[in-house]
């Protein structure tokens, strides 16, 4: 995945910064990328970095950390169909003050589940797109993939979809995400469960 040709988005709201084949996002505070479910608000402030990836079969991975703060900090890999329809799996600071790691599927609203605590300094993330599907992992060392979430949103067959990486802080003063070991993969991933 070639950084340098990707899109920064947002960049009133923070910064973007590649060198080599990582990236650090730096986020202004009271940012976020959330519809609330109760309709309350629709919030798209976030800096990021985005392409379009045309292929059927695609896993964007990348091995994240984020320099936690406030509830709600976190640094995401996402997936864009259009303004209404998009999710994000995101290593986040919990309302418990716990990192954590956070998937939000958004088809008008957002439906924001939490996973796992994560004890780790740094996580891999993996959003795996097949057809009309997606899938979310999450890995300690890169190798073995832990199920996370399966789902489809509308307009998911459409090519191409933008892809990339966010960074949020909605509660705080502002949070930066480092990323690396990013890649884009065209290889079908045969099992969603078994860890490959």
């Amino acid at each position: 995945m070639n950084l340098n040709k990707m899109q920064v988005r947002g960049e009133s709201h923070g910064t973007a910064l590649v060198v080599d084949q990582s990236l650090t996002l730096t986020a202004d505070g009271n940012t976020d990328w959330f519809h609330h479910p109760a309709d309350t608000f629709r919030r798209n402030n976030v800096v990021s970095l985005a392409a379009e990836v045309a292929e059927e079969i695609f896993s964007v991975t990348a091995r994240i950390s984020v320099e936690f703060s406030s509830p709600y900090d976190a640094g995401a890999i996402f997936l864009q169909v259009d303004d209404d329809n998009w999710a994000k799996l995101a290593f986040e600071y919990s309302a418990e003050k716990k990192p954590t790691i956070v998937s939000v599927v958004t088809r008008t609203t957002s439906d924001d589940c939490d996973g796992p605590n994560y004890l780790g300094d740094k996580v891999w993330l993996r959003l795996y797109c097949e057809a009309d599907t997606i899938a979310f992992h999450f890995s300690e060392d890169g190798k073995f993939w832990h199920f996370l979430r399966w789902f489809a949103i509308p307009g998911l067959r459409n090519r191409p979809l933008t892809v990339g990486f966010g960074v949020q802080s909605p509660t705080g003063e502002g949070a930066k995400a480092h990323f690396d070991h990013i890649k884009l993969s065209y290889e079908k991933i045969a099992d969603l469960r078994n860890g490959s």
